[in-house]
């Protein structure tokens, strides 16, 4: 039967679209309790599990392709802005993520052997910022590329504050299924949404005078009212909340003797934004065209002339601001999907798979690890994740388990940063993937032998023929 339940479920978790940032190595370690965030099904090997306040913090940052150095170049000992040299390095779509979490509160407990609940609350920023290759070549490489040719530019970017609480929890079916799930109700706090953005530039082949055209609509929700005179956030916070959301995680594993597979979808849902809500706008009249600079002007110190170019331009493209009613976006959510194959007893080898969308972009990524628990006073894991075109992203964790106490540090490109300063420039430089979740647990009545079935548990009777 479970074999007929789990089929269907892997395969829509296979075909369907994720979203956002991923953690590859969390998925490794089993000592932690926050290994449910990527799959609400994992169960950690503990009965009572506390995140007090701050105590779970985590920082991502990823791109799809370049770096710092791709940017920088050095010239005679010094150091300069090479535009050329970045924009060769640039996919044709350039894709900047960060994000932010921070535990307020989180509570786990096993009912009985079978089932476990969860309790959160959690704040969330993220954002997201696409800028396309040619943005930068028109600086890199001039306008002589562009004559007698328009180009078209559309940017993109999204973030998002919110607060988000939840309540979940696994059920053991038989020996070998687990499902789990979370369903979280979600306080928006801001906003800003790019519906559309688009520049063209066009450079006349008679006289080479560049002609700018633009075109904006940008959704914004709780950020107009901070450029108010007077305003103060402690007595506008009540209206904060009135940004409501709804999300849920699913999740499943399926024990094969001494392989374990796991299917998941992770913040599947969306936040309705009421409060302080404002478009932003550019209309297709905003066009001005640059005839050139009148150099002898320039040399002899006409600022008028100068500031008067520049009134010109802002007075082109200058927002409109409009209030505007209540609208819908998505948050940023996960697809997992994990086998793990224990090679001999405390000792695990595995891979997950991850999806991630943004708008019209699907990035897949693949972590490889390997998990060690040494007794059940400390676990390590060492991964390797190729992730955003970067193929050198060796992660780690590690969890200290002491009696009551559980510290622990997890990320992905953890094992490329020295551990003297000497190097740390050469890190950042080349770093596109970066996450790290550091933090400490309450935990209590750890299992003897979580990988093994309950000795509690009822006997399986057999089917009658």
């Amino acid at each position: 039967m479970e074999k007929r339940v789990f089929l269907p479920i892997a395969l829509l978790f296979v075909t369907a679209l994720a979203y956002a940032q991923s953690e590859g190595t969390l998925s490794f370690m089993n000592s932690l309790p926050q290994v449910s965030y990527n799959n609400p099904a994992f169960v950690a090997p503990y009965k009572v599990a506390v995140s007090l306040p701050s105590s779970s913090m985590v920082v991502f940052y990823s791109n799809n392709g370049f770096s710092y150095s791709d940017l920088i170049s050095r010239v005679n000992d010094s150091t300069k802005v090479d535009l050329t040299k970045f924009n060769s390095a640039l996919k044709s779509k350039n894709y900047i993520t960060q994000a932010l979490q921070d535990d307020m509160l989180r509570f786990c407990i096993k009912i009985n052997p079978k089932l476990v609940l969860t309790f959160s609350s959690t704040a969330k920023t993220y954002s997201q910022f696409m800028f396309p290759k040619d943005m930068i070549g028109i600086f890199a490489n001039g306008t002589q590329p562009y004559i007698g040719k328009t180009a078209t530019v559309s940017p993109q970017f999204d973030a998002t504050m919110f607060i988000e609480s939840a309540m979940g929890g696994s059920y053991r079916i038989n020996e070998n299924l687990t499902i789990g799930a979370r369903f979280k109700w979600l306080k928006g706090l801001a906003n800003v949404n790019t519906q559309n953005a688009t520049l063209n530039l066009a450079v006349d082949p008679a006289n080479y005078a560049l002609t700018v055209n633009a075109d904006a609509s940008i959704r914004t929700s709780g950020i107009q009212n901070f450029g108010q005179s007077g305003f103060n956030l402690s007595k506008s916070y009540s209206s904060y909340l009135q940004n409501n959301g709804l999300a849920v995680d699913l999740g499943a594993t399926y024990r094969l003797n001494k392989l374990m597979l796991g299917a998941s979808l992770i913040d599947i849902g969306y936040i309705n934004w009421r409060n302080n809500t404002y478009q932003y706008s550019l209309n297709s009249t905003a066009t001005y065209t640059f005839q050139g600079i009148d150099l002898g002007k320039v040399i002899s110190g006409n600022s008028d002339y100068l500031k008067s170019e520049g009134d010109s331009i802002q007075n082109k493209f200058k927002f409109k601001e409009t209030p505007m009613g209540s609208y819908r976006t998505s948050i940023p959510g996960k697809m997992y999907l994990s086998a793990m194959y224990e090679l001999m007893k405390n000792f695990t080898a595995g891979a997950v798979f991850f999806s991630e969308k943004y708008r019209d972009r699907i990035s897949p990524g693949v972590t490889l690890g390997v998990t060690k628990n040494f007794g059940r006073w400390f676990t390590a894991a060492g991964t390797y994740t190729l992730s955003n075109t970067s193929a050198n992203n060796l992660g780690m964790g590690m969890s200290l388990n002491l009696p009551g106490v559980q510290i622990f540090a997890v990320g992905d490109n953890l094992l490329g940063i020295p551990l003297s300063g000497q190097y740390l420039n050469k890190y950042i430089n080349s770093l596109q993937y970066f996450n790290l979740r550091l933090g400490l647990n309450l935990v209590f009545g750890r299992d003897k032998n979580p990988s093994k079935k309950q000795a509690t548990d009822p006997p399986v009777k057999p089917q009658e023929p």
